[in-house]
């Protein structure tokens, strides 16, 4: 049976008014999506190190344009690992970039933008989206060593696709 036309539009309005670009947390609406998911990454971030009585990682804007530059690249050529399309790691990314670095480690993920992801529920908003991923994080010994290991900075890094899947980047460093 074809959808009588008013039905498809509020199908369809409904649909566009849970777009990930135009979702904003309550009380941020001055930020971006991807500043509020970044914003709530730190922090979240940083919680798993207090449990731990370590320094909390400080923003870095080098780190952050690092991050989504691979996050990007990860959307924008379909793939998803640590080493890029170039065949570039973290590293080479940073030294491409003249980011200065003695340590540098990098998370990455993706979730998607939806109303049931399996182990998170509802992750149509930025803090049910963030709690997401670093939950992701923190149940990966790889990933959650590199959360508590010995760095001082953090950039974080997200790009959608066009199916508003979520692509995360964290890169750590020590300069």
């Amino acid at each position: 049976m074809p959808l009588k036309p008013n039905l498809f539009f509020l199908l369809f309005s409904f649909f566009l008014s849970c777009a990930p670009e135009e979702a904003a947390r309550e009380g941020e609406e001055s930020l971006s999506l991807n500043q509020a998911l970044a914003q709530k990454i730190l922090e979240k971030t940083n919680d798993l190190r207090a449990q731990k009585g370590l320094e909390a990682l400080v923003q870095d804007d080098e780190m952050d344009l690092l991050a989504t530059f691979h996050s990007d690249n990860m959307v924008k050529h379909d793939f998803f690992d640590h080493i890029d399309h170039q065949g570039k790691s973290p590293s080479e990314r940073a030294d491409d970039m003249e980011y200065g670095w003695s340590r540098i480690s990098e998370n990455i993920a993706y979730v998607p933008w939806f109303e049931n992801v399996s182990g998170c529920g509802d992750t149509r908003n930025a803090e049910a989206l963030a709690s997401c991923v670093v939950k992701g994080w923190e149940n990966s010994p790889g990933h959650y060593a590199n959360i508590i290991g010995d760095y001082e900075e953090l950039g974080v890094g997200i790009a959608f696709t066009s199916d508003s899947i979520a692509y995360f980047t964290q890169v750590f460093r020590v300069r």
